[in-house]
């Protein structure tokens, strides 16, 4: 009997100090939307750090799954389709969105509508976990989160070179943005007129890219050749951009070796495998070596997307920019070529562009001095820390 006691006061014990446990666990739900890798990569990269910290508990939702299957892969194909093949409306939708409030409205409006559709899942996903913080890699993301749940404490973390307005149509309690994008005295201003803190802490990527990797043995284990230059081709994760007409030219030059990343684009793999078979001239599909490529490369050709670039930056590798979309990429690429660590570039001087690029160290020293200042190795930490470090005593938790 006495056995049996010591065993239900144990039993007692172990579930009261768990419920009080859990009472002062942080919870983070991580909101994002797959338009695009970038927003679900910066997502993915935050949740394995949140998980690494004790005490804390974390849930990445890509606001797209919550969508009924019908209409997911509707949506992404309408984006990706728009961009390929109405750049232009795409542009001004963008530009209409960031010059125009009342266009702006309209579309936040509608973004929050559209929330509805998700309303029951959202309400589901935010009483079963009861988040005492939400951190968001898209805008969009806190216009279809329930008002009630809007005094929980959050944190938008930017992906690319700009800062959309779109941000600000429901202002998260703290703003993580990349560095140098704007003045001091444009963010105190943002931070006095709309009541939210500016943190300039740089796009958050994997740890990986900022390990610093000798070329040479990037080549040995990637079997790549020592004696040659090694110019690295990529299009983002859905292999988007015009590879024929870059590796057409590029090929060229016999003494370079190409890599072409092709992504999850299975196709584009395909018909450039069966159309370029030579030998400095290599296909690659999907790849999670990256940062392996990167210090092998000694240069990259790219769409300028905000991930990617960041990238690059970490590994100091200079970039030629081919076919940025109009909007964010835009605005990516102009941040790159301001600050001098790329250059602008078309399939049909491509050849001539790597020729140039290779004569001289000059353009090289001068891209890796500057990557230097821009690389922000502790952007993850700064962000995490910040992000736990948020005052919680606003924080509630509602019940229907």
């Amino acid at each position: 009997m006495e056995k049996q006691c010591r065993e239900e006061k144990q039993v007692f014990e172990d579930k009261f100090w768990n419920m009080v446990g859990s009472q002062h666990m942080e919870r983070i739900l991580l909101l994002s939307m797959g338009f695009g890798t970038g927003h679900n990569a910066v997502a993915k990269v935050l949740q394995a750090e949140f998980q690494q910290q004790p005490g804390v508990q974390v849930e990445m939702i890509d606001l797209l799954d919550l969508i009924p299957k019908t209409f997911h892969p509707l949506l992404q194909n309408s984006y990706l389709g728009m961009l390929n093949r109405f750049p232009r409306f795409y542009h001004y939708l963008y530009d209409w969105t960031h010059q125009s409030k009342w266009i702006r409205s309209m579309s936040t409006g509608f973004i929050a509508k559209m929330g509805w559709t998700i309303r029951k899942k959202m309400n589901q996903l935010l009483d079963d976990l009861q988040p005492t913080k939400i951190v968001t890699t898209h805008p969009f993301a806190l216009l279809v989160v329930p008002t009630r749940w809007l005094d929980i404490p959050s944190v938008g973390v930017i992906t690319d070179y700009e800062l959309h307005p779109v941000w600000f149509a429901r202002v998260p309690d703290l703003l993580c943005i990349p560095r140098h994008l704007l003045s001091r005295t444009q963010i105190e201003r943002i931070e006095w007129t709309l009541g939210t803190e500016i943190l300039e802490t740089g796009i958050p990527i994997d740890r990986s890219f900022y390990q610093e990797i000798p070329a040479e043995i990037a080549k040995e284990n990637l079997g790549l050749p020592f004696k040659q230059p090694i110019v690295l081709m990529m299009g983002g994760g859905a292999g988007l951009g015009p590879f024929e007409e870059l590796v057409k030219k590029a090929r060229q030059l016999k003494e370079v070796h190409f890599v072409v990343m092709t992504g999850n684009n299975e196709q584009l793999f395909q018909m450039l495998s069966e159309s370029f078979l030579e030998h400095h001239v290599q296909i690659e599909s999907y790849r999670q070596d990256i940062p392996l490529w990167m210090s092998a490369a000694d240069l990259l050709i790219t769409k300028p997307g905000g991930v990617t670039i960041t990238e690059a930056v970490a590994k100091q590798l200079p970039m030629y920019l081919f076919e940025s979309f109009p909007g964010q990429e835009e605005a990516n690429q102009q941040h790159l070529l301001t600050k001098k660590v790329a250059w602008a570039t078309q399939p049909e001087i491509i050849h001539h562009q790597i020729e140039d690029f290779f004569s001289t160290d000059v353009k090289l020293k001068t891209c890796q001095r500057k990557c230097l200042e821009l690389a922000t190795p502790e952007a993850i930490d700064q962000i995490v820390s910040e992000t736990l470090e948020l005052d919680i005593a606003n924080a509630k938790v509602f019940y229907l």
